[in-house]
């Protein structure tokens, strides 16, 4: 397979208004439905119908699913404001392109005051792989260039924490708390449908110290369903 130059075709992603509870769903979607249902930020992706896709993204590998995190229900981005989505090709074969996807939210403030600088996702085919453990152990894996994140910083970070957790569906998580001496970087990364799936969210390194448990409760509310990988050419 050849490699490719990056793929700079991006599009806003649909936005939509906080939910009136303690805590909003943002949520990477890939059915119309999910996005009524989850209201909240909602940043689409996968294979998906083809009333609510760009067709960059028809003919992807992995197994259509939600991801999805919880933020405050204060946090709210600037009026007219809308995620990116991009596409980085990361090789061709016969079946295509395989593509790297990554979703970008702009920055999250509470009355003002900027609590989170981004999310991201970034979602790309990994065929074989049943769990992030076959990913490599957490100790082995540089979480700043593991996932095709490239927010401003990150790369300089050091990893401060690094954790496990499995959900009650039996998703295996790895999760890492991150920082350059001026912002923290908290990541989470897990396998499903043939996909692995990393989210990371970024603030001011004095904002994590004010709440830790605030950025610490997004980090772990990130949810992969767990589902098998496609065996379908």
């Amino acid at each position: 397979a050849k490699a490719t130059k990056r793929d700079h075709a991006s599009r806003d992603s649909t936005m939509r208004t906080s939910m009136t509870t303690s805590r909003r769903v943002v949520a990477f979607a890939p059915v119309l439905a999910s996005l009524a249902r989850m209201r909240g930020v909602a940043i689409v992706g996968g294979d998906r119908d083809a009333r609510d896709h760009d067709d960059g993204q028809a003919n992807e590998r992995w197994v259509k699913i939600d991801a999805t995190v919880n933020v405050p229900e204060s946090w709210a981005t600037r009026p007219g404001q809308r995620a990116k989505s991009s596409a980085y090709v990361m090789y061709t074969d016969t079946y295509g392109p395989n593509n790297r996807w990554t979703w970008l939210s702009p920055k999250l403030s509470d009355d003002g005051v900027v609590e989170a600088n981004a999310l991201a996702l970034t979602v790309q085919s990994k065929a074989g792989l049943e769990s992030i453990e076959d990913f490599g152990a957490i100790e082995k894996i540089e979480p700043a260039r593991a996932f095709g994140f490239e927010l401003e910083g990150l790369s300089a970070a050091d990893v401060v924490k690094s954790t496990t957790r499995t959900d009650k569906g039996g998703q295996k998580y790895y999760q890492w708390e991150l920082d350059n001496g001026e912002n923290f970087f908290g990541m989470v990364a897990c396998v499903s449908g043939g996909a692995l799936y990393a989210f990371v969210i970024e603030a001011a390194s004095d904002k994590f110290k004010e709440s830790p448990s605030t950025y610490r409760a997004v980090i772990d509310s990130f949810t992969v369903a767990k589902v098998d990988e496609s065996r379908n050419d």
